[in-house]
Parts: C-alpha cells; sequence; structure tokens
C-alpha cells in the first residue's frame, strides 16, 4: 500500500501547533531503515513532511503527509523514514495499554468486535482533525493528565468511527514486551532479574522459561529496551551521542555505537547529525 499526499494538504494549525512540542516529533536528516523495530505499544504516526514506510511479512505501507500510520498491535517491522524536501518529520502519539484498555472496554458496549485485520493501517488523516486539534490542547495543559487521557481516547473513538479499529483486538504483551516496556521507563537503572520479577509478580523460574519460549533472555531484552530507547533519543532530540549514551545505562559511548549500529543495521549518526 502506497499512500502519498502534498504538506500542503495539512492544516498550518496542525502543523505550527505540534512544531511548539519537539518531543512529539521524530525527526529524520537523511533517509535510513530500521532493521526489525519493536513497537510495543500502539500509536498513531502522522508524517508532516517526507515518507513513512513500514513493512510487515503481511503487509507494507508507505504513507506521506495527509494521511496517518495506526499501529494497532505490538509488532516487529522494517521501518524506513524518507526525507523529502528538507528533513523527515512525524507527529508520533504512542497509546498506552491502559488507555487501550479504556477503549476497549467502552466500544464492548456499544459494538462487536471488528473481524481480524492487519496489525497496522493508514487513512486520510482529516478524518481525525478535531480530535487532533483536543491532543494539541492537552499538550498544552501537561498539568492536566485527564485531559490528556481524554484527548487520545477521543482519537480511538474517532478511528473506530472510521471503522479503523484493530487496537480492539490487540493481544496480550509477550513477556519480552512487558520487560522492555519497564525497561524503557528507567532505562539507566541497573536492572537486575529480582528487580524484573517484582514488578511483573513473576518467579526467577518463570521469568526465564517464558523468555526462553520466546527465544530471548533477560539480558537480551534490557539491552534491546536499552537500545530503542536511544533510538527515540536520537529521533526527537538533538542530545549528543555521549549524552544519549548514558540515559540509556552505557558507560562506553563505543560499546552503545557499536550495539546500536548490530541490532537497527545503521549507526547512530545516520539518525542524528548531532550524535556524530
Amino acid at each position: 500500500m502506497d499512500a502519498t499526499a502534498d504538506p500542503a494538504l495539512l492544516p498550518a494549525w496542525l502543523t505550527a501547533g505540534i512544531a511548539a512540542y519537539p518531543h512529539c516529533l521524530i525527526a529524520a536528516p537523511q533517509r535510513y531503515s530500521l532493521r526489525a523495530l519493536d513497537i510495543d505499544q500502539p500509536a498513531l504516526i502522522i508524517p508532516l513532511q517526507g515518507r513513512k514506510a513500514v513493512a510487515e511479512p503481511q503487509l507494507s505501507t508507505q504513507i506521506g503527509p495527509g494521511h496517518y500510520l495506526m499501529v494497532h498491535r505490538a509488532l516487529r517491522a522494517t521501518v524506513q523514514n524518507i526525507p523529502e524536501h528538507g528533513d523527515y518529520r512525524a507527529w508520533c502519539i504512542p497509546f498506552s495499554w491502559r488507555l487501550i484498555d479504556l477503549a476497549r472496554e467502552l466500544l464492548a458496549v456499544h459494538a462487536p468486535p471488528p473481524a481480524p485485520g492487519p496489525n497496522h493501517s493508514s487513512g486520510m488523516v482529516d478524518i481525525l482533525y478535531p480530535e487532533l486539534q483536543h491532543v494539541l490542547a492537552a499538550l498544552a495543559r501537561p498539568d492536566d493528565p485527564c485531559a490528556w487521557d481524554h484527548a487520545l481516547l477521543g482519537v480511538l473513538l474517532a478511528l473506530h468511527r472510521a471503522g479503523d479499529d484493530q487496537f480492539r483486538l490487540a493481544h496480550d504483551l509477550s513477556v519480552a514486551a512487558r520487560v522492555r516496556l519497564l525497561v524503557a521507563a528507567a532505562p539507566a537503572r541497573p536492572w537486575t532479574s529480582a528487580d524484573v520479577e517484582a514488578q511483573l509478580h513473576m518467579s526467577g523460574a518463570t521469568l526465564r522459561r517464558r523468555l526462553a519460549e520466546e527465544q530471548t533472555s533477560l539480558r537480551v531484552v534490557v539491552r534491546d529496551a536499552r537500545l530503542h530507547h536511544g533510538l527515540a533519543l536520537l529521533q526527537t532530540t538533538q542530545r549528543p551521542l555521549k549524552a544519549v549514551a548514558a540515559a540509556c545505562g552505557y558507560e562506553s559511548v563505543p560499546s552503545f555505537a557499536r550495539q546500536f549500529s548490530a541490532r537497527f543495521g545503521v549507526p547512530p549518526a545516520v539518525i542524528s547529525p548531532s550524535a556524530r
């Protein structure tokens, strides 16, 4: 599926409004491809400039300004950010699993669940304009988390009204994904098995067995979570590489850069010029 559009289709209130919140924007000065990127929670991605490409085994999608991409379930995909007429820029809105559960419970009372469909989808972003205005207003009120939840719930309900509500069928997270989300909240923390066991209310033997069933280990998952956090910092901030590595729990910058390149197939400096 290939959907591109003219940036002029985006209203000024959207592009100017979100520009005030750079931490919500993914930026790329040059084209790159990230292999086996784990996305552990639903998210709405709205390109402002350039194109986003997502490839799963069952579906490949490419979109540009005027369209949105919705990730409904946790997935692993190859992702490309493709600049056009300057840097690539996109607004990314993640949805916590708590909000997904709220939307699912509310909609279950009023509508039957959708037939099973793809992990991700795309559509014209103008169907979400009223709700996105509420999201921008909520961003201006960081001291009011209820307003933020209300605005994001409105986006999910608008997607449902448009028939794009596969998020209602999202599966339970794998143990690896649960650990990644846990570590992502404090990536610099020196995580131990005991820490994770306590947070997940799981014995050490069960944790090891469940991760082995998913063909991974705690060491690999913690490292993966830290590298994904580093990717997010490189995409949304101008921090130097040393600061990014430290924020991810790495004392050695070369070690972080080497593991990052091995994991995603691209060096940190390609993601952000400030990482050089």
